[in-house]
């Protein structure tokens, strides 16, 4: 299944984007990232998009590894750092579809 990952950065540097890109890819080798970006609406932040072909068996345990409390469906779900455990400390906010 080809899927998409929306993630929000709350810090503007670059290193630390990379090392989240990094994390993400120790959690699933095959997603390949677009380039980071100013996230327009929030202060601060950086956002950028990845994507992968996953097996569907292999979801499930790749969002409990990204995040431990989403919210809506498996095909279409979002997390908030803020009140949820996420997979690096820097990570505002994850939104996870399947395509």
């Amino acid at each position: 299944m080809r899927v998409r990952l929306y993630v929000v950065v709350d810090i503007e540097d670059e290193s630390i984007v990379n090392e989240v890109k990094k994390e993400i890819q120790s959690i699933c080798d095959s997603f390949s990232f677009s380039p980071c970006r100013e996230q327009p609406s929030l202060r601060n932040c950086m956002e950028f998009y990845g994507s992968a072909d996953i097996h569907q068996e292999n979801i499930e345990n790749i969002l409990s590894q990204l995040n431990n409390d989403w919210e809506g469906e498996i095909d279409d779900c979002c997390a908030y750092g803020f009140n949820t455990k996420m997979f690096h400390p820097h990570v505002y906010y994850l939104q996870f579809q399947i395509l």
